[in-house]
Parts: C-alpha cells; sequence; structure tokens
C-alpha cells in the first residue's frame, strides 16, 4: 500500500508516557518500545518529519507533564501538523480531557491524531468506539488508585514510613523503610531547640542561622544530591524563614516518632495534598533514634504556646493613611507601618528590606514618622492649592506643558516603535516562505529549518503583540485631557477639606519616595520625593509667599 503523502506544513509530535519508573538509568524500556512503534508507523504513513515528546515517570491522571505541555506549545506555535500515540491511555486516563482534545481541541488547531493501537486516524474520519475507549481508561486507573490506596494504608497503619524524612534525618542505606539520623543536619535541629528553650524567638533563630551561613533544608538536600519536593526559588540559600523554624519545632517526628496520614487527597485526579483531621493521624512512637529528648520537645511546644502572636491591640491605632504609597528611594521597595512599642502615638514606617530589621539587601532603614509624612504632604498640597487659587490659568498651563511634554515624548517614540514593527513584520513573513520552499529543494537541513523556523514565528508572535500594544497605547493618548480635569478637581476638594483622607490621596499621589537621612542633630535632613498622578514629579512655585511680599 502506497503511503499517503503529506502537504501540509509541520512536523509529526510522537508522544510517549510511561507512569512509572522501570529502574534504568536513562529512558525506560516501555518508553523505548514506544518510541521504535511510533517511528515505525509514522514511516508506514508517509511521515517523515518527526520530533518525540517524551514523559517517563509522569501519571496518567492529568495533563502537568514538560512532554506534553511543550507539545500543546509547539501545536500553538503552528509547528505541528499530526500527533501520534501508541493508544489513548498514553495521553491521559481522564475521558472528559481526553474528549475535549480529541473532539475539540486538534480539530480547532487543525492536528491529524492518530492512537496507534486503538485504530484511530482523525484523517480517516471519526471513531466511534474511542469515546468508549477513553471511559475504560478511566475506570482502570480509578481501580488502580483505590488498591494502592488500599496498599498505602495498609502500609502506614503497620508503622512504615509513608513520608521523606525530615531535615535531619535521611533513609538508611540498608533499608529504605528506616530513617537513620544524619549527623551534620541533626546538629542544626539540636541548636534551633537549644535557643527555643532559651527564650530567643524564631526571626532571631533564623538571623543567627544565616549570620552562620547555615544551609536552609532543601539548599541542604540540593548540596547533598538528595531528591526532595518543594520549592527552589530562595535566591539566598543561607536566608532561613521563620516559617521554617516554626515547623521545624513542631515536628514531633525528632522525638523518634513516626506519624503517617497528616495529609490526604480529595481525589485520585487532584494531586494536592490537604491537612488531615489530626484525630485521622496514625503516631507509631520510639520508632527511630530521636534527635530531640521528648521531655525537651514538650518544654518547647508550651512555650510555643504561650508565644502566639495576638492580634493587633486597638489602642495601636488604625492603619495609615500613607499605607503602600510610601516606598524607599534607593531599593524601591515598599515602605512598612509600625507603632512604637513604648508610646503607643508613634507611629513609623521603615524599608521593609533593610538589613537592620529585616536581613534584607537595603543598607539604610530609610526611617519616617507618619505624622511628619503628613505635614510634608499637606505642606506641598497647600502650595499647589495657592498657585490654583491665585493663577488658574498658569497652573492649567504648567500641568498641560508637563503632561503635553511628556506625552508628545511618548507619542513620537511609540510611533516610531509602531513603524519599526511593521515593517519588520512585513520582513519576516516573505522569510519564513523562502525558507520552506529551500528546505522543500533541500538546500536547508530539516534541522536549520526548525531552528529557523522557530525564531520567524517566535519574532512574528513577538512583533504582533507589540504592534497591537503601541496602537493602543496611541489611541489611549487621548484620555489625558479628562485625567487632568479630574487631578484639578480633587485638589479643590482638598482645598475645602482640613484633613487628609485616604480616597483623596489616591486620587492626587502615585507614589512617595523616601531616602535615608543625611547629617545629625540640626544639621538632619531627609529627601522625601512626591509623584502625583498623571503627572510624575512636579516643582510648584510658593505664589503665596510672592503675594504677601507684594
Amino acid at each position: 500500500m502506497q503511503p499517503k503523502k503529506n502537504n501540509k506544513i509541520g512536523i509529526t509530535a510522537l508522544y510517549c508516557r510511561l507512569s512509572r519508573d522501570d529502574g534504568m538509568d536513562g529512558e525506560s524500556n516501555s518508553i523505548v518500545n514506544q518510541k521504535t512503534l511510533l517511528s515505525q508507523k509514522a514511516k508506514e504513513k508517509g511521515l517523515t518529519d518527526t520530533k518525540f515528546y517524551v514523559d517517563d515517570g509522569y501519571t496518567g491522571t492529568n495533563f502537568n507533564r514538560p512532554g506534553f505541555q511543550q507539545m500543546l506549545s509547539d501545536i500553538e506555535m503552528g509547528y505541528i501538523y499530526a500527533v501520534m500515540v501508541k493508544d489513548l491511555s498514553r495521553r491521559v486516563r481522564d475521558y472528559v480531557s481526553v474528549g475535549n482534545y480529541t473532539d475539540v481541541y486538534f480539530p480547532d488547531h487543525d492536528i491529524r491524531f492518530i492512537a496507534v493501537n486503538d485504530g484511530i486516524d482523525s484523517e480517516e474520519g471519526e471513531s466511534e468506539i474511542a469515546p468508549f475507549k477513553n471511559i475504560l481508561n478511566e475506570m482502570y486507573v480509578r481501580d488502580i488508585s483505590k488498591k494502592i490506596r488500599s496498599s498505602h494504608r495498609l502500609r502506614g497503619s503497620m508503622g512504615e514510613p509513608l513520608s521523606q524524612p525530615p531535615y535531619g534525618y535521611m533513609k538508611s542505606a540498608e533499608n529504605k523503610k528506616k530513617w537513620v539520623i544524619d549527623s551534620e543536619a541533626a546538629e542544626v535541629i539540636k541548636s534551633i531547640f537549644k535557643m527555643c528553650l532559651e527564650g530567643k524567638g524564631n526571626e532571631t533563630i533564623a538571623r543567627i542561622l544565616q549570620e552562620k551561613q547555615i544551609l536552609v533544608p532543601m539548599a541542604y538536600w540540593q548540596s547533598k544530591g538528595l531528591p526532595r519536593g518543594g520549592k527552589k526559588t530562595q535566591p539566598n540559600p543561607y536566608k532561613w524563614c521563620k516559617i521554617t523554624i516554626q515547623k521545624i519545632l513542631s515536628q514531633q517526628e525528632y522525638c523518634g516518632d513516626v506519624i503517617n496520614f497528616k495529609t490526604c487527597s480529595k481525589s485520585f485526579k487532584n494531586k494536592t495534598r490537604l491537612p488531615n483531621d489530626p484525630e485521622n493521624w496514625a503516631i507509631f512512637k520510639d520508632v527511630h533514634e530521636p534527635i530531640i529528648a521528648r521531655d525537651d520537645f514538650e518544654k518547647v511546644q508550651t512555650l510555643i504556646a504561650k508565644a502566639k502572636r495576638r492580634a493587633p491591640k486597638p489602642k495601636n491605632g488604625e492603619k495609615s493613611i500613607f499605607c503602600d504609597l510610601l516606598f524607599c528611594g534607593d531599593c524601591h521597595g515598599k515602605l512598612r507601618h509600625h507603632t512604637n512599642t513604648i508610646n503607643k502615638d508613634i507611629h513609623y514606617f521603615v524599608c521593609a528590606n533593610n538589613k537592620v530589621d529585616y536581613r534584607g539587601s537595603c543598607p539604610g532603614r530609610h526611617y519616617v514618622r507618619a505624622d511628619a509624612i503628613e505635614q510634608v504632604v499637606m505642606l506641598e498640597l497647600r502650595i499647589m492649592a495657592e498657585f490654583l487659587a491665585a493663577d488658574e490659568e498658569a497652573f492649567a498651563e504648567l500641568f498641560a506643558q508637563k503632561t503635553d511634554k511628556e506625552l508628545l515624548k511618548e507619542k513620537k517614540h511609540d510611533e516610531a516603535e509602531l513603524q519599526k514593527a511593521i515593517a519588520r513584520n512585513d520582513t519576516v513573513s516573505p522569510l519564513y516562505e523562502k525558507l520552506y520552499e529551500d528546505n522543500a529543494v533541500g538546500k536547508v537541513s530539516d534541522e536549520w529549518f526548525m531552528q529557523l523556523s522557530h525564531k520567524y514565528e517566535t519574532e512574528r508572535l513577538e512583533l504582533k503583540a507589540k504592534i497591537k500594544t503601541l496602537r493602543q497605547k496611541l489611541s489611549e493618548c487621548g484620555q489625558r485631557e479628562q485625567e487632568r480635569e479630574n487631578f484639578t478637581s480633587a485638589i479643590r476638594r482638598f482645598m475645602r477639606m482640613d484633613r487628609l483622607t485616604a480616597p483623596l490621596l489616591c486620587e492626587l499621589i502615585d507614589h512617595i519616595d523616601v531616602f535615608e537621612t543625611d547629617g545629625k542633630g540640626k544639621n538632619r535632613t531627609q529627601r522625601i520625593v512626591i509623584y502625583y498622578r498623571f503627572v510624575g514629579y512636579v516643582e510648584i512655585p510658593e505664589v503665596s509667599r510672592k503675594t504677601n511680599v507684594l
């Protein structure tokens, strides 16, 4: 039988999946067999331009797999013409999701779908048996899930640890079901409990560990080559979090106990682990060697119970109207609002990223009192209001010049960028067509074609998005006049008020930059820059003083 000619542009995606590792180094035998089968069938159907997408060791109950997601990304980019799998269960054992892809997604993207062992080829028409196969696949995985849960429950009820050993323990080389002490990490655990018994808080303990350059648990496991789940986004491997300290101090496993069923899941389709009620836990005492004496652990729990953080007291005052408006002039992080512990009438702000209070990277605290910042803002707004009252035309002209100058500069820049983007977009399309022609006649190799076509397609999509954004920005330029009128109206309302309010500040001020203080004593100064909405930083002439002189 003569293979069918493929006249469409694109590659054939050969998708392989296995839900468990068969113990081999590298790819499993099943993946190798799937590759061989799919390559052979693709050749028989005349599909020579192929690419493998592999997920070895990923569950079939959902589509959260890197290989499959990469394949979807390439489909969206227009690189793929056909998708071939061994059978429907290779994609996912969820009949609703499978039906969505086979009946909606692939047809919408003009993708040919082939399931070899199920005898399905979308180019030959719809398959009436496919929906039933999808349901049977889901019934199969549901049954397997029940058996695994039953086995899991049996092993957990017999005292076998079901979770990974916590920081301070590791699995025994002789018996993987037994935990043994990791001496290096255990010393850190002992020091944490010791500092807690000495009265140190979680934040203080975290600070001490960071100063001693002790790796956080995730960084420590990575340094030892131990696979562990969880977030790996902490840029500083020595920056301990007080939540980590809190978790360590509450883990009963350090007494030598095994606690199973602390978490559960609602369904085999949902892998999210949820906290289980403590009454459903299975606790087995003195299973492995303890790191912390049980008496010391109980003392720590008593201290933790007494040191629970209380809700903010009413006498500490309400939330400042300047919260979320003040920013550090150096690191551009937010300033945090605080109340003095001795004098409750004193409220102040400090940089949330400063080295002194939060072990951050900003060198200064950027301390500023809330009443001081209120006085500064009131003074600046009064000067602006006096300027508006004295000469409304000059006020409007100043803001028009400020906004129009910035607007004109921005408009010229956007128009130039738009022309460049349109010109480049008109150039990329012919380049892509010529590349395809060169590949068809053999002037360009398939590998080089894939690289360049991906480059051109990525650039084309970026240009399309850029053109849309620039056109939208240019169309919004006409709204600036209304924004100026709203700003002037807000200033007029301020003239009739005797105090600042949060809504008024939101209308007038975009943000305020607070810089570190300079000098000492009477020579102490602090730079505070107010950026108004729509116009940014503006220097207002002190009209009232000129009027008084006259």
